[in-house]
């Protein structure tokens, strides 16, 4: 599937999602509901048992109200970094994170395209040797779907989703993992878009449906390494 195949949408915008969590924000406060947790709770079950080693470092890109981060947090990973464009998302995250007593996680309002992420971590975590380099494991869970719904451009008018993957990269531990899911690609579609930076390590398998003789799943997810350059 190609982008002119699935956008643009609001979906793809700033402004949608600040909108969206400023009312969850005020949902969590009346009600205590986090709000939606993307693609089930199967496939967040799935990213943390293919996430094993639990003293990694881990960031998820994209982390909304911080549901995937709590979970590993309740399963003893403790290294867990949140980053994400919206201040609202971030502040949902922190507020429900703080509630459920799990303040090792660390949240951070990011724009991938535009901030420092390795210098804004180091500068406002208490980090063991003071310097954060790389990050073992990083997670997208519908990131990447958002990214691709966009029209924005960088200042060498290149779509984001196009530069995602180097962005990606060099974030990423040399022998880290980059572990994505997504419901707008498939498992060969994420491959050619990630082939300039990332080998295919593997991908997870979830139950398929079968649709006019042609067999699929409702989502993707896939577990690359990055490319030795």
């Amino acid at each position: 599937m190609s982008n002119s195949d699935i956008g643009p949408s609001e979906l793809g915008t700033k402004e949608y999602w600040e909108l969206r969590y400023d009312q969850e924000n005020i949902n969590f406060k009346d009600i205590g509901d986090i709000g939606e947790i993307w693609f089930g709770e199967d496939s967040v079950e799935k990213m943390i048992n293919w996430t094993s080693t639990k003293s990694s470092s881990i960031l998820d890109i994209g982390c909304g109200n911080g549901h995937l981060l709590l979970e590993l947090a309740s399963h003893n990973f403790t290294n867990l970094f949140g980053i994400d464009y919206s201040s609202n998302a971030i502040r949902l995250a922190n507020d429900v994170a703080k509630s459920r007593g799990f303040d090792i996680i660390s949240y951070h309002v990011v724009d991938l395209f535009n901030d420092d992420l390795l210098q804004i971590v180091n500068d406002n975590d208490d980090l063991d040797n003071n310097s954060l380099q790389n990050f073992d494991f990083i997670l997208d869970k519908g990131t990447f779907d958002a990214i691709s719904l966009s029209l924005q451009q960088t200042s060498t008018n290149q779509l984001l989703c196009d530069i995602y993957p180097k962005k990606i990269r060099f974030l990423l531990n040399p022998n880290g993992y980059f572990l994505i899911t997504s419901c707008n690609f498939t498992k060969d579609e994420l491959i050619e878009k990630f082939n300039d930076e990332f080998d295919y390590f593997e991908h997870i398998k979830y139950p398929t449906f079968t649709f006019g003789g042609v067999t699929g799943q409702t989502i993707s997810t896939v577990a690359f390494k990055p490319k030795n350059k």
